[in-house]
């Protein structure tokens, strides 16, 4: 081999051994080129280029100068020497190794053809291998994976041993070989000998010769099985007894006995047992502990005064909580969907990095990045992007798939067309931003992605991408054989008719000319297409492209990424006045065409619908469902819609179709109907969109309209006057809004079709329910939301939200002129001066009382007495 292809390595540690030998010959060289040349270069068989000289330098006889004379002589040094290790000893003996790497160094490079031929090759199967190692996320995290079924084998293992060392003299047959016995026999045992030798310690506490009644194992294995046995006071009762036998107590000890108050919300029991074994100063696990305690012990729904306020403590003690303790606490305040809540959580997020924790992990930024999608503070798109580009960018933390998730769902939660553009980009950066060597995504989209993009696409209107999202969830199901845990659910499927509901078809009756088919003069629909039958409709929806008219038809293989049943029977048709039960269609796929009227948007909605019905047990069944007459791939994707389950929220997503895209009296049947055999309880949404559709009627469905009224008002009166009164659990999801909702689409209702006077005592009725006074008042302002400045206080120092940005969602009812408008037109043209008087007394008595709430609240004070602060 040549002295090209000699490794540097190897010729690094040769030359410093031999410069270990030269030193005391080379120090004074190597003082003086020190400044020029360093040892990483001495390898190099190359020799310094000449140096400029200096004018001021005296010139030979040759014209050069002395230093660049002095620069030639050292040119015709020998490699070794000129290499710069020993620059001035060319008078000097040369050693015997010095020669070999001359040699080295100075023989031709003649064998580089054989050296390339020697040169290593690789396979492309080899490079993708190499590059799957590099690539490769690692899945375990560091430290040994417990198997908790085998170490609690193996501490009923080491208990049992105990109980038999401890019982050696006595007989221990005699103990029942049921766990907790023996748990039982090791303690009564160990209390004995610990008694004992109480009277044999000193008097500052030692014994005179050290004693080990147990090892560190032993000990530990005894805690953890009786907290198995969920025996808390056992548990105690061992660590208390390794700390009075003199045995030092090990911390997995207490966090195991801790583990057993927190989860039961034990608070009293937590903080006796901190002050006997932590003492004032617990380490982390157990502060996380002590405040997980305090949170289990609240009520649902209930504001977490007391775990803020310890946390807080910890934090004047210099004793921050862990990361995972404030964590937990925004999870909490989050959970309660209030605007106080989550203004708390934002501040407690910014207190944190600002007093303990710099960086949050993973896990807490996507919590706050989910947090952006509030249902109760305006989403936050622009936020949630931020936070996700700090993450992954700014402090290099690896996204992960709920990470990506979260931001998909925030930006899609806004509505606005750009930030749902920015959630399906995020999407397509999931998929294919962090692929392995053979292509694979490293993060598969799962049943909440998918759902965030439906989100996104039914709140812009674009049926497209809903069928598109639909096609690819059923086709995920089918390729994961149900066990991915993505397949179309309730939600999902809710999303969908959301869209459906959402979408405006290009086809409109108004423009369309009609042509009589007897050859008369062709006339054109009128007054927006409402004397136009739809029979009519029809007959214009025939001229549409359809499968058999050109449409691209989708192959067999494509049946099952269309999941969706053909409705290309019913395109076109017009939609019954009382229809049927809905059935599925013979077909398997839907037409690439999106639909073209509102009677193709029904029919696509009822097969999806037909889905639902072909596995739930109703009279909605069709005894014509022959298993002969199924294909393979209908059955596949019938596969994909059994996890769907009829709920109110899905019912009433699928009536919002109807409301939408039928006649005026398919929406009512479908209300009688579809509850009462399926079996499902209506919520207050079904009375609430039941009664909105209503007030939005035509001037000649307006007769039938006030009947469906008048029959939801019905259903909602009982499910209204329960929320009122605070009676048993809200099952129906009632709040003011909701109410205010109510009341104004029946008092459209009623003003539209001439009952004003039942109008105005409608009102009234809301009045003395829901008085103005009521509205005047505002919820007192928690201690915790004290906006004083303050740099040390047990309370965030640092706040997100000011107080003009948190919404206050605990207003009660009210109305507004906007929404009495129409009754208040209806009693100016009848001249009714009393009821006018009376409607405008009203709109502005909540007028100011809104006013006067607002100016309350910004000025409050806090209450620092947790019993005036009232409920949160």
């Amino acid at each position: 081999m040549s002295g090209a292809l000699l490794p540097h390595a190897l010729l690094d540690f040769t030359l410093s051994r031999a410069s270990a030998r030269l030193e005391t010959l080379a120090y004074q060289s190597l003082r003086r080129n020190a400044s020029i040349q360093g040892k990483r270069y001495a390898h190099q068989s190359v020799s310094f280029t000449e140096m400029a000289s200096s004018d001021y330098l005296p010139l030979g006889k040759d014209g050069r100068s002395f230093y660049s004379r002095r620069q030639i002589s050292r040119q015709k040094l020998s490699p070794l020497e000129s290499a710069g290790l020993f620059p001035y000893t060319q008078d000097k003996a040369v050693t015997e190794l010095e020669k070999r790497i001359a040699e080295l160094k100075e023989a031709p490079v003649t064998e580089a053809p054989e050296a390339a031929e020697m040169a290593p090759t690789y396979s492309d199967e080899e490079l993708v291998s190499m590059y799957e190692d590099l690539l490769a996320v690692p899945l375990q995290t560091q430290g040994q994976v417990v198997d908790l079924e085998a170490q609690k084998r193996a501490d009923e293992a080491i208990v049992r041993r105990t109980v038999h060392s401890l019982y050696a003299l006595e007989d221990p047959s005699a103990i029942a070989i049921d766990l907790k016995s023996q748990y039982k026999a090791a303690i009564s045992k160990l209390i004995e000998m610990v008694e004992a030798l109480e009277p044999l310690r000193d008097p500052s506490g030692a014994l005179p010769v050290e004693v080990s009644l147990l090892s560190d194992e032993q000990w530990v294995s005894l805690v953890r099985v009786c907290v198995e046995g969920h025996d808390g006071a056992a548990a105690e009762t061992v660590v208390g007894l390794m700390k009075r036998s003199g045995s030092n107590v090990p911390d997995i000890a207490l966090e195991t006995v801790m583990s057993v108050y927190a989860s039961a919300g034990d608070v009293p029991s937590a903080e006796r047992f901190l002050a006997t074994f932590a003492g004032p100063s617990p380490p982390p696990a157990l502060r996380d502990l002590h405040i997980k305690a305090h949170l289990r012990a609240l009520a649902p729904r209930t504001f977490p005064t007391q775990a803020l306020s310890l946390i807080h403590d910890y934090e004047s003690c210099n004793l921050p909580a862990p990361q995972r303790t404030y964590t937990r606490l925004i999870s909490s305040l989050l959970s309660l969907r209030s605007s106080v809540g989550e203004a708390q959580a934002w501040d407690l997020f910014a207190h944190m990095r600002y007093v303990a924790h710099p960086t949050p992990d993973a896990f807490l930024y996507t919590l706050m990045i989910s947090a952006c999608a509030s249902r109760v503070i305006a989403p936050q798109p622009a936020r949630a992007l931020d936070l996700f580009t700090e993450m992954t960018v700014d402090k290099r933390i690896p996204p992960t798939a709920a990470a990506y998730t979260a931001a998909i769902y925030a930006c899609a939660r806004s509505g606005e067309k750009l930030y749902v553009g920015e959630a399906f980009r995020l999407a397509k950066e999931m998929l294919d931003g962090h692929r392995d060597a053979y292509g694979n995504p490293a993060f598969r989209p799962d049943r909440k992605t998918f759902c965030a993009l439906l989100e996104g696409a039914k709140r812009t209107g674009d049926l497209a991408k809903v069928r598109w999202i639909l096609a690819e969830i059923v086709a995920e199901c089918l390729r994961e054989g149900g066990r991915g845990g993505v397949a179309v659910d309730e939600e999902i499927l809710t999303h969908v008719f959301h869209a459906y509901a959402a979408y405006r078809p290009p086809f409109k009756r108004s423009a369309v000319v009609l042509v009589e088919r007897n050859g008369d003069k062709p006339t054109e629909a009128v007054d927006g297409g409402a004397t136009v039958s739809l029979e009519a409709e029809a007959r214009s929806a025939e001229a549409a492209p359809t499968e058999s008219e050109g449409a691209p038809a989708p192959q067999e293989g494509e049946a099952t990424s269309t999941a969706t049943a053909n409705v290309s029977s019913q395109e076109g048709e017009a939609a019954p006045e009382h229809p049927q039960s809905p059935v599925e269609t013979e077909t398997t796929h839907f037409s690439t065409l999106l639909p073209q009227s509102h009677a193709e948007v029904l029919g696509e909605a009822q097969a999806l619908f037909a889905r639902v019905l072909r596995y739930v047990v109703t009279p909605f069944r069709q005894a014509s469902d022959d298993a002969e007459h199924t294909s393979e791939a209908e059955d596949a994707i019938a596969h994909a819609f059994q996890h769907v389950r009829p709920t109110p929220r899905l019912l009433n997503a699928y009536l919002s179709v109807h409301y939408a895209h039928a006649l005026f009296d398919a929406g009512p049947h479908l209300y009688r109907t579809v509850f009462s055999e399926l079996g499902v309880q209506r919520n207050a949404w079904t009375y609430i969109e039941a009664l909105e559709r209503a007030g939005r009627a035509r001037r000649e469905e307006r007769k039938p309209a006030l009947q469906f009224a008048r029959e939801a008002w019905a259903g909602w009166a009982p499910v209204e006057e329960a929320w009122w009164r605070r009676e048993g659990a809200n099952e129906a999801r009632v709040d003011a809004r909701l109410v205010e909702r109510a009341y104004v689409a029946m008092i459209r209702v009623l003003s539209l079709t001439g009952y004003h006077r039942e109008a105005v005592r409608l009102v009234r009725q809301f009045v003395d329910r829901y008085p103005p006074s009521q509205v005047s008042k505002p919820n007192p302002k928690h201690a915790l939301r004290s906006t004083r400045i303050l740099l040390t206080a047990p309370r965030p120092v640092v706040r997100m939200l000011s107080s003009t940005e948190v919404p206050d969602d605990t207003v009660p009812p009210s109305l507004s002129f906007f929404e009495l408008e129409v009754l208040h037109h209806r009693l100016v043209a009848v001249g009714d001066r009393e009821s006018i008087g009376y409607i405008k007394y009203v709109c502005m008595s909540y007028q100011g009382a809104l006013k006067r709430r607002k100016d309350a609240a910004l000025r409050a004070k806090p209450v620092t007495d947790p019993e005036e602060q009232g409920d949160e």
